[in-house]
Protein backbone atom coordinates (compact mmCIF):
# COMPACT_ATOMS: atom_id res chain seq x y z
CA UNK A 1 0.00 0.00 0.00
CA UNK A 2 0.99 3.72 -0.17
CA UNK A 3 2.88 4.97 2.49
CA UNK A 4 1.25 8.47 3.31
CA UNK A 5 2.84 10.15 6.15
CA UNK A 6 3.66 13.48 5.48
CA UNK A 7 0.66 14.19 3.14
CA UNK A 8 0.15 17.20 4.63
CA UNK A 9 3.79 18.32 5.41
CA UNK A 10 3.21 16.95 9.09
CA UNK A 11 5.39 13.82 10.23
CA UNK A 12 2.74 12.85 13.62
CA UNK A 13 0.51 12.03 10.49
CA UNK A 14 -2.49 14.42 12.55
CA UNK A 15 -4.33 14.72 9.03
CA UNK A 16 -4.25 11.01 8.34
CA UNK A 17 -5.52 9.37 11.89
CA UNK A 18 -9.01 11.98 10.40
CA UNK A 19 -9.00 10.06 6.69
CA UNK A 20 -11.08 6.98 6.22
CA UNK A 21 -8.06 6.06 3.66
CA UNK A 22 -5.93 5.77 7.07
CA UNK A 23 -8.81 3.88 8.83
CA UNK A 24 -8.77 1.53 5.77
CA UNK A 25 -4.78 0.71 6.08
CA UNK A 26 -4.94 0.23 9.78
CA UNK A 27 -8.00 -2.88 9.01
CA UNK A 28 -6.27 -3.90 6.44
CA UNK A 29 -3.34 -4.09 8.62
CA UNK A 30 -5.05 -5.79 11.76
CA UNK A 31 -6.96 -8.43 9.20
CA UNK A 32 -3.78 -9.09 7.45
CA UNK A 33 -1.86 -9.88 10.90
CA UNK A 34 -4.51 -12.39 11.73
CA UNK A 35 -3.42 -14.16 8.71
CA UNK A 36 0.12 -14.18 8.96
CA UNK A 37 0.30 -11.20 5.96
CA UNK A 38 2.65 -9.07 5.57
CA UNK A 39 1.61 -5.61 5.07
CA UNK A 40 4.39 -3.16 3.16
CA UNK A 41 4.02 0.54 2.21
CA UNK A 42 5.89 1.80 -0.30
CA UNK A 43 6.50 5.49 -1.25
CA UNK A 44 3.87 6.58 -4.03
CA UNK A 45 6.18 9.35 -5.86
CA UNK A 46 5.99 8.43 -9.59
CA UNK A 47 3.74 5.42 -9.21
CA UNK A 48 0.92 7.66 -11.10
CA UNK A 49 3.12 8.79 -13.65
CA UNK A 50 4.95 5.21 -15.08
CA UNK A 51 2.75 3.12 -17.28
CA UNK A 52 2.06 -0.52 -15.90
CA UNK A 53 3.10 -1.90 -19.26
CA UNK A 54 5.88 -0.36 -20.71
CA UNK A 55 7.39 1.44 -17.84
CA UNK A 56 8.02 4.47 -19.41
CA UNK A 57 7.63 7.18 -16.78
CA UNK A 58 7.01 11.15 -17.86
CA UNK A 59 4.51 13.47 -15.74
CA UNK A 60 2.23 14.00 -19.08
CA UNK A 61 1.51 10.47 -18.80
CA UNK A 62 -2.45 10.76 -19.29
CA UNK A 63 -5.54 12.29 -20.55
CA UNK A 64 -7.40 13.51 -17.17
CA UNK A 65 -7.54 12.66 -13.20
CA UNK A 66 -9.11 9.44 -14.30
CA UNK A 67 -7.59 8.12 -17.77
CA UNK A 68 -3.94 7.18 -17.91
CA UNK A 69 -2.78 7.40 -20.91
CA UNK A 70 1.04 6.18 -22.18
CA UNK A 71 2.97 8.44 -24.29
CA UNK A 72 5.41 6.19 -24.95
CA UNK A 73 3.46 2.93 -25.90
CA UNK A 74 -0.42 4.38 -25.72
CA UNK A 75 -1.51 1.90 -22.77
CA UNK A 76 -4.89 2.83 -21.59
CA UNK A 77 -6.68 2.51 -18.66
CA UNK A 78 -8.25 3.78 -15.37
CA UNK A 79 -5.23 5.86 -14.13
CA UNK A 80 -6.01 4.24 -10.22
CA UNK A 81 -5.81 0.87 -11.45
CA UNK A 82 -2.24 1.58 -13.54
CA UNK A 83 -1.22 3.07 -10.48
CA UNK A 84 -2.42 0.34 -7.78
CA UNK A 85 -0.40 -2.37 -10.95
CA UNK A 86 2.72 -0.48 -9.89
CA UNK A 87 2.33 -0.06 -6.54
CA UNK A 88 2.03 -4.10 -6.56
CA UNK A 89 5.08 -4.73 -8.66
CA UNK A 90 7.77 -6.09 -6.24
CA UNK A 91 10.75 -3.54 -5.82
CA UNK A 92 8.89 -0.88 -7.56
CA UNK A 93 10.75 2.11 -5.70
CA UNK A 94 14.25 0.85 -6.85
CA UNK A 95 12.47 -0.04 -10.57
CA UNK A 96 11.31 3.72 -10.49
CA UNK A 97 14.61 4.56 -9.64
CA UNK A 98 16.49 2.54 -12.03
CA UNK A 99 14.02 3.86 -15.02
CA UNK A 100 14.35 6.97 -13.99
CA UNK A 101 18.22 7.58 -14.28
CA UNK A 102 18.01 5.65 -17.64
CA UNK A 103 15.83 7.92 -18.90
CA UNK A 104 17.94 11.08 -17.94
CA UNK A 105 20.47 9.58 -19.68
CA UNK A 106 19.12 9.06 -22.94
CA UNK A 107 17.84 13.02 -22.50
Amino acid sequence: MEDLTGINGRKDGAFLKNWSYYDLQKKIEYKAAEHGIEVRYIKPEYTSQRCSSCGYINEENGVDQKTFKCLKCGFEANADYNAAKNIATPNIETIIKETLAKQNKEN
